[in-house]
């Protein structure tokens, strides 16, 4: 059904734009590429490495839950406008899937990051922590798609995306390849950052209201307790649910993760039983308002998120 809703209203656009593209075209003088992207994440990775000669938008407005947002006929319209179209995939957003083939009759570049397997397994990278775990909370995390809180997997991400960008703009593949460097240079930094503040720590376990956090598992060797599944609205059942308020008490947990998108009501039933306080972990797939107003970016939110880590690690004792 919503295949059909999308191609409807991409052939009424189609028919539109026929009829006055010879006029856009003509004026059309600027070489700049349109990216349109689903995660923040993607968005933020295009503008650094493409810097002048790209301008990127996420189709998700700010604050929105990435697992079940559904577009607009005006955004599907706004991506059809665009060069590329630029997604994760592998099941994180529930529309984009579904909008690729309806665009797939257009002109504009359809671009899955997630089809690129090896983003999760193992990455050439890898610390002695990276490997396929399955943590207390019983779940598998090899194809957990948020691969951008794993920075060194950020960097794949970005690679994949410099070689998109210079197959759509190869005049500015050599500028491309030099933003790519210095962003790169900036995530090791911030893997760095990580090592170092969590390798000491002598309890590693935090209380997270939905497991996307699989990667600090493997790299930073972080174990979540998750309340809710890889989609933030994959509850627990009141089996697990009892199992998780045990974990919490036998490992004496002072401290609740609540992300900065999302009001969980199970998750605030879990705080009240276990009398913890609670801190706010940034799943960075969509910025809020007050990100953007800050000019926070993903560099200084994982900057933040190592803050909480920090303090959700320490424990009274300590």
């Amino acid at each position: 059904m919503k295949l059909y809703y999308y191609t409807i209203i991409l052939i009424l656009f189609t028919v539109i734009v026929a009829g006055c593209s010879s006029n856009t075209q003509d004026t059309e003088t600027s070489a700049e590429l349109k990216i349109y992207t689903s995660v923040y994440p993607i968005q933020f990775a295009v503008e650094q490495i493409g810097g002048e000669s790209v301008t990127a938008e996420s189709v998700y407005p700010p604050g929105v839950d990435a697992h079940t947002y559904e577009p607009s006929s005006k955004d599907i319209t706004s991506i059809a406008e665009g060069d590329a179209f630029i997604f994760l995939g592998a099941g994180l957003e529930g529309f984009a899937e579904t909008a690729a083939d309806a665009l797939a009759s257009q002109e504009v570049s359809l671009i899955e990051i997630g089809a690129n397997e090896s983003l999760f397994h193992d990455s050439g990278n890898s610390s002695e922590h990276s490997h396929d775990h399955k943590s207390e909370d019983g779940h598998h995390h090899d194809h957990n798609p948020h691969v951008w809180l794993d920075p060194i997997r950020m960097i794949d991400m970005a690679e994949i995306i410099k070689k998109q960008l210079s197959e759509l703009n190869p005049e500015d593949t050599e500028q491309y390849n030099s933003n790519f460097n210095s962003l790169k240079n900036d995530l090791l930094e911030l893997d760095k950052k990580f090592q170092e503040t969590l390798k000491s720590k002598v309890s590693k376990k935090i209380v997270v209201s939905h497991a996307a956090y699989g990667y600090w598992e493997q790299r930073y060797n972080i174990e979540q307790i998750a309340i809710n599944g890889l989609s933030s609205n994959d509850e627990p059942s009141q089996k697990e649910l009892t199992a998780i308020i045990d974990q919490t008490k036998e490992h004496d947990i002072d401290y609740i993760l609540f992300e900065q998108n999302s009001s969980d009501r199970i998750t605030e039933i879990i705080q009240e039983q276990i009398g913890a306080k609670s801190l706010r972990i940034h799943n960075l797939a969509t910025r809020t308002e007050s990100d953007i107003t800050r000019g926070d970016d993903y560099i200084s939110l994982m900057e933040k998120n190592l803050e909480v880590l920090d303090q959700a690690t320490t424990r009274r004792d300590e």
